[in-house]
C-alpha cells in the first residue's frame, strides 16, 4: 500500500482538527467531556480510511449509538444489582462488541463508550446530548472533507453516495 498524496494528508490533518474542535465546542455545553477521545479514534478511521467498512455511516453512527446504549443499560444494572464496577464495565464493552457484531455496525472507537458511560455515571440523556451532537458534527465534517473536489478528498464518501443518481 502506497502512502497517501500530500493533499490527502492535508485533508486528514485539517479535517480531523476541525471535526474535533467543533465536537469539543459542542461537548463543552454538556456535562460530559470524556466522549471526545472516542471521537478522536473515530476521526482516525473516518479521515484515514474513509472507504473502509468501519468508516461508513452504518458503522460510525450505529456503532456509537449501540455501544452507548449497551453501556447505559449495564450501568443501570450495576446501580440496581450492585457489586464491583470493574466486571460491569468489562461486560458492557464485551456486550457492546457483540451487539455491534450482530448488527454489522462494528466501529472500534465506539467500544470505549461504555467505559465513558460508567466513568461519567451517564444516564439516558447521554444519548441526546452529548452523543448525537458529537456524532453529527464529526460526520458532517468528514462528509465534506472526504468529498472535496479534485485530488483533495477521498470521494465519494460514504459508499452509499455512489448509489445516488449522477448528473451527466
Amino acid at each position: 500500500m502506497k502512502p497517501p498524496r500530500p493533499s490527502r494528508i492535508l485533508v486528514q490533518i485539517v479535517g480531523t482538527a476541525v471535526a474535533l474542535m467543533l465536537a469539543n465546542a459542542a461537548l463543552s455545553f454538556t456535562e460530559h467531556p470524556w466522549l471526545l477521545p472516542s471521537f478522536g479514534g473515530s476521526c482516525v478511521i473516518l479521515f484515514g480510511m474513509p472507504r473502509g467498512i468501519m468508516a461508513q455511516p452504518r458503522s460510525f453512527i450505529g456503532g456509537h449509538l449501540l455501544a452507548t446504549l449497551v453501556g447505559i443499560v449495564c450501568r443501570e444494572g450495576y446501580h440496581l444489582l450492585g457489586g464491583r464496577v470493574e466486571p460491569w464495565i468489562a461486560f458492557a464493552v464485551g456486550a457492546a462488541l457483540a451487539v455491534m457484531a450482530v448488527t454489522r455496525t462494528i466501529h472500534s472507537p465506539a467500544g470505549a463508550n461504555p467505559v465513558v458511560v460508567f466513568a461519567e455515571d451517564a444516564n439516558w440523556h447521554f444519548l441526546a446530548t452529548p452523543l448525537l451532537p458529537g456524532l453529527a458534527t464529526v460526520f458532517l465534517v468528514a462528509y465534506v472533507a472526504n468529498n472535496l473536489p479534485g485530488s483533495w478528498g477521498a470521494g465519494p464518501w460514504p459508499r452509499f453516495v455512489r448509489w445516488l443518481p449522477r448528473k451527466t
